[in-house]
């Protein structure tokens, strides 16, 4: 099942979408019961990894009988089911297209007030839209079904068993379901959001996925099917199309529509011998009517990692009797370039024999996850583009991290012999102490604050006497300037954003201060460390330059391999970081249109100072940079003033998407309330580190 960004879990019916095929059916002759024909006679492309002979483009939920008030029994009574055949005339020719959903969804048990946001996808005769809870503000998935096409009592019970097995399931990895219920004219099913869509879009975006990105992503499907399993329950329509993705592209896995009770498939203790299921994920046993049970799903569990590795699934071919016939005689290949554990393991998953397939805990302990580099966290960039990993070998990367880290561990960094003897804070400048009176007068900021940004934004007091606080009182102008002209401004929307400029920024940054400094990584992948006693050293995105700051900003320029000893343990620090934040920490933002215009720079941006506060993480790169880091809803800006005569501020909001805009534009037609009130924060800040700063001249 595909849907942008949402659970349709649907019992496919009625002419749309089902898999159920009768006992006595063939895959050639595709006669579904109840008539439910129509999806299994499509035809499929080769290597366009369709799903149940849907494209990427055909996003559907099934439309069976949903929802209800009090209990799934209570979907709809004998009398609702009178009132509602009053509607079915007039309804019946029509598709999903003429659903009415009011623009507020009102359940009158539970008082809250849904509205209904935008559009998500529609199959069948169900339609699903973005619900927000008015009274918590959180965004569901709603799927809204109207209540004239549930006229039959197998409808009923179809409903009722979906949400028997869906409702009481919380684990990480299964789609939540949050609440159901009825209005006049329609049933609505609430879930769990997944902003990310599925892994059958972000197979449309990248053709294939690196083995890395596959082991992530199986581990969570194997965790997910794991703890299915373990409560009874059968999915039989595991599928790329049913593993959402969450904001933090955590795997969700949805659609409960042919699930099925295990202590429940058959009254006899047999095995089920229904064929349902997508086609080109159902497992022979299905096919062959010989009774199905869990070893079912760790076959579309093999099929899902193929696709996600080759590209398409292992059976797909041009006709829907190809592939069943392919299925039965497990015929497929598996491209050399796979790696070996990887085709060994989809080899295992395949295996024609049911009672020969891994148990998903074999699954995990296999060598495709043991030798291989197992990512902790993938970044949302992933949607549509390829990662960057370091190592060609996972191995070799595993064993110089951890190398790198013991190494690091005993490093003592020793401050150079021209630096000062006066205490120094985690930035490298002189630490107030902590007694010492306020001379700021009245501000913004606490003491606490005030001694904190003093520490950390002014280290070399030295250099200011002769550059006069160039960049910053430059930012703070150009500010100062902004806010004065569009506090006047009554608008509440954004100008038109320019295209073909991007702005340098931080997308990932570790606080380690505590014992060598700050590190961070820019958009274009170069890497940096801002030291306690003020040196930098910066590591170019394709790894070939080095650049080395003292103290008394003289820069040196290096090879990775011509590093002097003296560097060495400052090198090794820096690789340490890069690798740690390549592998724990997600890209604080979106980086398609970033790096092309960052690598054209001679020179690697680099940490002039920076300060946590309780709400954000304030930096000052040399470019002209400064950038906000908001803790509260992770949202960013930053404001570039390379150009004096032409600033740009960009806004990089909650879904880590950066839009750009001419800072002179936002002055002359103003801007939204969250741009104008984080102009105002930064604003706030330069101020006071611009008058920390003049009292050290």
């Amino acid at each position: 099942m595909t849907s942008l960004g949402c659970v349709l879990s649907v019992q496919q019916q009625n002419y749309h979408h089902s898999h159920h095929l009768t006992p006595n059916s063939s895959p050639k002759t595709e006669s579904l019961t109840v008539s439910r024909s129509r999806s299994l006679s499509r035809r499929s492309t080769p290597n366009s990894l369709t799903e149940g002979g849907r494209s990427y483009d055909g996003i559907r939920a099934g439309g069976s009988a949903d929802s209800g008030c009090v209990t799934p029994n209570e979907i709809l009574s004998g009398s609702d089911l009178a009132r509602d055949k009053s509607h079915s005339a007039k309804l019946q020719a029509n598709n999903n297209n003429t659903i009415e959903v009011p623009e507020y969804v009102i359940d009158r048990q539970t008082k809250i007030t849904y509205l209904k946001g935008k559009f998500l996808g529609k199959g069948g005769f169900a339609r699903v839209h973005e619900l927000t809870d008015l009274t918590s503000n959180r965004t569901y998935a709603g799927k809204i079904i109207p209540r004239s096409r549930l006229t039959t009592s197998d409808q009923r019970k179809k409903l009722y068993r979906e949400i028997e097995i869906h409702e009481p399931l919380s684990h990480k990895h299964v789609v939540r379901f949050h609440h159901f219920f009825k209005d006049e004219m329609n049933v609505y099913i609430v879930l769990e959001y997944c902003p990310r869509k599925s892994l059958v879009h972000v197979l449309k975006n990248r053709k294939v996925l690196t083995e890395p990105e596959v082991r992530f992503f199986m581990a969570q499907l194997v965790d997910g099917v794991k703890y299915i399993h373990s409560q009874g329950v059968m999915h039989r329509d595991l599928k790329l199309g049913n593993m959402f993705l969450s904001d933090n592209m955590q795997v969700k896995i949805g659609d409960f529509g042919l699930a099925a009770k295990a202590h429940n498939i058959n009254h006899d203790g047999s095995k089920k011998i229904t064929v349902c299921g997508t086609p080109n994920y159902i497992a022979p046993e299905v096919l062959m009517l010989k009774g199905h049970g869990f070893e079912a799903d760790v076959w579309a569990i093999g099929c899902i990692m193929y696709a996600m590795l080759v590209g398409c699934p292992p059976f797909e071919t041009s006709s829907l009797s190809d592939t069943y016939e392919r299925i039965t005689n497990n015929v497929y290949s598996i491209p050399e370039n796979i790696s070996e554990p990887a085709q060994e393991l989809i080899q295992w998953l395949l295996r024609p024999r049911p009672q020969d397939r891994p148990t998903l805990d074999q699954i995990l302990q296999h060598d495709f996850f043991t030798s291989g580099y197992n990512p902790r966290q993938l970044s949302s960039t992933c949607c549509y583009s390829a990662p960057r990993f370091y190592s060609k070998s996972p191995d070799r990367e595993k064993d110089a991290t951890n190398k790198l880290t013991a190494m690091v561990a005993n490093i003592n960094i020793d401050p150079p012999p021209q630096g000062t003897k006066t205490p120094r804070s985690p930035a490298g400048s002189p630490v107030l102490k902590p007694n010492s009176p306020n001379r700021l007068g009245k501000s913004s900021f606490p003491q606490a604050f005030r001694q904190r940004i003093h520490s950390v934004l002014c280290p070399d007091t030295a250099g200011l006497k002769k550059n006069k606080m160039g960049t910053t009182m430059l930012l703070h102008r150009t500010l100062s300037k902004a806010v004065e002209q569009i506090s006047d401004l009554a608008s509440e929307v954004n100008p038109v954003p320019v295209s073909g400029v991007c702005v340098p920024f931080v997308t990932k940054w570790i606080d380690y201060s505590n014992k060598y400094g700050f590190g961070f990584q820019l958009s274009d992948h170069s890497v940096g460390v801002l030291f306690n006693d003020t040196t930098r050293i910066s590591y170019s995105s394709n790894r070939q330059r080095v650049e080395y700051h003292e103290i008394s900003g003289k820069m040196s320029v290096f090879t990775p391999g011509s590093i002097p000893p003296a560097l060495e343990d400052r090198f090794n620090v820096l690789k340490y970081f890069a690798n740690y934040m390549e592998e724990n920490l997600n890209e604080g933002g979106d980086l398609e249109q970033q790096q092309e215009a960052m690598r054209r720079k001679q020179c690697i941006p680099f940490m002039k100072r920076w300060v946590r506060t309780n709400q954000a993480i304030v930096m000052q790169l040399s470019c002209s940079t400064i950038q906000v880091n908001f803790l509260s809803d992770h949202t960013k800006m930053v404001v570039n003033c390379e150009r004096p005569s032409d600033p740009l501020l960009m806004y990089i909001n909650e879904d880590r998407k950066g839009t750009t805009y001419a800072l002179n534009e936002l002055s002359r037609v103003g801007c939204s309330p969250a741009i104008r009130s984080r102009i105002q924060y930064a604003l706030n800040t330069l101020q006071d580190l611009i008058k920390m700063q003049q009292q050290q001249i």
